[in-house]
């Protein structure tokens, strides 16, 4: 039986101004092929269908009859379906070829069929099917998107580019008139990471999680391709989301894993991609990955990356930058305790990375790593003036957040940081110590200065020469 909505391009069951409207585009289009002549047929074809549907007796009967044919042949389908998911792909293709002879129109039938023979590479077969497909009135992006992922596969990459623009071009017209189209943007999305067009694929991305705030696949896609265009730190970011809602998902592991061995952080990376081989064994690229982070660990041993990602400074300090080269990320600091300390960009926040240059001010913290001392967490500091160096003693501080306050005299007491504190210090901490530090303002949430300490040491006890005892007076001899 014919089905004369999907004959005029309308949907099965369709009011009868949706009807009117499809056929007046569906025959604009016949009448501006290349050959118009050879449309004639199919004009005549729709005309007749046009003169069912549009007729209130006629439409109910064929309506009926209608219905009744695509609930059997709905059950075929799923027949098909059935043992498609079984992998028993030759009964599928016989009983999916059935239902297209049945009703050549719906694109659901070619989607399954040309998958059928993709999955027994059948690749010429599922190239023909889905050239068919794209012969259809609908679902041509999806049509395309299946021919792109064929010629790629058969490293054909000119057909393949073609085909997925015009893949993502038939998704892009969805999308205007439902932009919350949730198929049509995975499918988008998809699309531009295959064509490597990562920056696309991330705004698509974006919008889906505008819409699905909560779902890991989202994150880990999105993840993936910040990967791809060495947005690392965001990458980490994103992966980490997904882990939130999905903890033992492999795949997301696995991707992580590469974010930390791009970032030189071997250690972590191995711990993560472990951690994914728990979820899943079966991954032979993981443990060649594996095996071969550890030959590199042998090679170099501990990165600066690492020291920099994982170490609390043994102390914080002043000092200047004696050279630094933002093309390559590398430098080196100078204070009066270090002459020379390495300076790593990752240590440097990404807003100061290119505008550092020599002779800035800058507060750091040091770390003393087998290369030499290394910095960590530095800042650009706004006034070159030495800062003054204060005793007090520590008074409060809070284990959990790290954070205590120092009193100077009474009513005023500056806030420090353990890291700021020296390694004799953070061994021996107890309130009422005396100590010695200096001063660094920082700007709260509204922009009001706030004294921080810095460079926190122990204030040495002076040590007092006891007085002579007190002469007594000499008695005289009593003889």
């Amino acid at each position: 039986m014919e089905n004369y909505y999907q004959l005029l391009g309308a949907a099965d069951f369709a009011s009868i101004e949706e009807i009117q409207t499809a056929y007046l585009r569906r025959q604009k289009e016949l009448f501006s092929d290349k050959s118009p002549l050879e449309n004639i047929p199919k004009l005549k074809a729709m005309r007749d269908a046009l003169e069912v549907l549009v007729d209130p007796e006629k439409r109910e009967k064929y309506d009926a009859a209608l219905a009744e044919f695509l609930r059997g042949l709905e059950d075929r389908y799923n027949q098909a379906v059935d043992v498609f998911i079984e992998k028993r792909y030759d009964e599928a293709i016989e009983i999916l070829k059935d239902c297209i002879r049945q009703n050549p129109q719906d694109p659901a039938f070619y989607e399954t069929l040309g998958t059928s023979y993709q999955m027994m590479n059948k690749f010429d077969e599922a190239i023909r099917v889905f050239q068919q497909g794209l012969q259809l009135n609908t679902n041509k992006p999806y049509f395309h998107w299946y021919l792109g992922d064929l010629y790629r596969k058969l490293m054909d990459i000119d057909k393949a580019e073609t085909h997925y623009l015009d893949a993502a071009e038939g998704f892009k017209e969805i999308l205007k008139v439902d932009p919350k189209n949730v198929d049509a943007l995975e499918m988008l999305a998809d699309t531009f990471s295959k064509m490597e067009w990562f920056e696309e694929a991330a705004e698509v991305y974006e919008k889906l999680l505008s819409q699905f705030p909560f779902k890991a696949q989202y994150y880990r896609e999105y993840g993936v391709v910040l990967y791809e265009i060495e947005a690392l730190d965001e990458a980490e970011e994103k992966l980490l989301e997904a882990l939130d809602n999905a903890p033992d998902e492999s795949l997301t592991l696995f991707y992580l894993g590469l974010v930390y061995f791009k970032k030189r952080l071997l250690s972590l990376a191995i711990e993560t991609l472990e951690t994914s081989l728990k979820e899943n064994y079966d991954q032979p690229e993981v443990h060649k990955l594996i095996a071969k982070i550890r030959e590199i660990q042998k090679d170099i041993g501990h990165t600066v990356e690492e020291t920099i990602h994982n170490d609390c400074p043994d102390i914080v300090v002043e000092g200047t930058v004696k050279w630094y080269n933002p093309e390559n990320g590398l430098g080196v600091l100078s204070c009066s305790d270090y002459p020379e300390v390495l300076l790593h960009f990752s240590a440097i926040p990404p807003e100061f990375q290119d505008t550092l240059k020599k002779g800035d001010l800058v507060q750091f913290g040091v770390v003393n790593d087998a290369v030499g001392p290394i910095a960590l967490q530095v800042l650009p500091l706004s006034d070159s003036t030495p800062s003054e160096t204060l005793p007090g003693k520590i008074v409060r501080f809070d284990s959990a957040m790290k954070i205590g306050m120092i009193e100077v005299e009474p009513g005023r007491e500056v806030f420090f940081h353990f890291n700021a504190l020296s390694t004799e210090l953070k061994e021996n901490l107890s309130m009422g110590t005396e100590v010695l530090f200096e001063i660094t303002i920082n700007r709260g949430l509204e922009d009001k200065p706030i004294e921080q300490a810095k460079n926190i040491r122990l204030r040495k006890a002076t040590k007092l020469i006891p007085p002579p005892p007190p002469q007594l007076p000499i008695s005289p001899v009593k003889g």
